[in-house]
């Protein structure tokens, strides 16, 4: 699934004009993986080669080319067809559905990357993206084109596409609700198996199954749900434990929609029922995240904020009877109030702080964790910042 044509259209337009005139960017979709002899792991796209172009296929290269005058010509190369190796892993993207898809009239095969490349480009720099992956970092063996690629300057691609991802369309921000309506819609279900003697990863299983029978593309990322002692281990993914009476399980999980994340958290008591020191801590945090609602808004510093949730934890934690050693909470919460969401879960973004901005979408995730008594607590919801404040997807 992707989004429309002219979103990836629009986005090589903004791209194109922050690229220097004599210049060339190139990026790769990426190549796949050996997980054992005779499999590989299952394929996941470059992101920002997904944001321009809306293709998923490996092996897929995509070229812009800006000349002295600024005029921008978009190309891609794609694997030609092996009519025997469809028969074991299906047909590649054809020329037509390349184009159907981004919007590039200038389709060629891979072989044709040199030639076409060498006959068009006299670019003095290159733009590629510094932070891809080893496997979806563009490579040639061809060794004219190495010559060619080797007299430019090279510049990094990554700034500018992470500004632009930063600032999400409606169109994306429809992605990600759709994605957090069905996290939501499972959750709720989920609840029912919510009991003593369920193991963690039935609970997993349950939701992916869900998910995908929904619809959509699967898992944003691999689900967490951590019983007890479990939930003060921030990533805990083992998912091997048996739920018990009188304890909390922590669920952290999403559904990814036409490329983009969903991410929500909750946290219930096994049996139905918290204690009441549950209740309170609980309690705490829920209150804590209604007043990060408000907080949330444009001109808001992110690390300001994460300042602002430290000193209402203290404070309502002291106030409750939880006192942390010192007086330092972060013995009780140590990760960050929040990241940018979108095709990752945490999102790519510019260096430096983080400003809120109409169009980001954000995570509001409070928590506490106390590992002495074996518990940890979390409610994350997505949050669209808005021109006076923000909104709950």
């Amino acid at each position: 699934m992707a989004l429309s044509q002219n979103f990836y259209l629009e986005n090589r337009r903004k791209m194109a004009e922050q690229l220097e005139n004599n210049s060339l960017a190139i990026l790769f979709s990426g190549r796949e993986i050996a997980m054992t002899e005779d499999a590989s792991y299952p394929f996941f796209a470059n992101n920002n080669f997904y944001y321009l172009t809306g293709i998923r296929e490996p092996e897929v290269v995509l070229v812009a080319i800006k000349d002295h005058h600024g005029d921008l010509s978009w190309k891609l190369f794609i694997e030609e067809a092996d009519p025997l190796k469809e028969k074991w892993v299906g047909k590649k993207i054809t020329c037509e559905a390349a184009k159907a898809v981004s919007g590039i009239n200038e389709v060629f095969y891979i072989k044709e990357l040199p030639r076409v490349i060498g006959l068009t480009s006299s670019s003095q720099i290159l733009y590629f993206d510094f932070k891809s992956p080893q496997h979806q970092s563009f490579k040639t063996e061809d060794e004219e084109l190495k010559k060619t690629l080797k007299q430019c300057e090279i510049r990094d691609l990554h700034p500018i596409l992470a500004a632009m991802r930063l600032i999400k369309t409606p169109e994306e921000i429809s992605a990600i609700g759709r994605a957090n309506a069905v996290t939501k819609a499972a959750i709720t279900e989920m609840q029912a198996l919510i009991k003593p003697g369920t193991y963690e990863y039935e609970l997993a299983a349950f939701f992916e199954y869900f998910v995908k029978k929904a619809g959509t593309e699967g898992l944003a990322f691999e689900t967490i749900v951590a019983t007890g002692k479990n939930a003060t281990v921030l990533h805990y993914v083992s998912n091997r434990c048996a739920l018990k009476a009188g304890e909390l399980v922590l669920l952290d999980l999403g559904a990814r929609v036409d490329g983009y994340c969903g991410d929500i958290s909750r946290t219930f008591a096994v049996n139905g029922e918290m204690t009441m020191d549950q209740e309170k801590l609980y309690g705490i945090v829920n209150a804590v995240q209604q007043e990060l609602f408000t907080a949330y808004r444009p001109g808001a510093v992110l690390k300001e904020l994460q300042n602002l949730t430290k000193e209402l934890f203290l404070e309502k934690c002291c106030r409750a009877g939880f006192v942390p050693e010192n007086n330092d909470i972060t013995e009780f919460y140590y990760h960050g109030i929040g990241h940018p969401l979108g095709l990752d879960t945490h999102d790519v973004r510019p260096a430096g702080d983080l400003i809120l901005a109409p169009g980001m979408v954000m995570t509001v995730e409070p928590g506490l964790y106390l590992e002495k008594r074996g518990l940890g607590i979390r409610i994350e919801d997505d949050v669209v910042i808005t021109d006076c404040g923000c909104e709950v997807l």
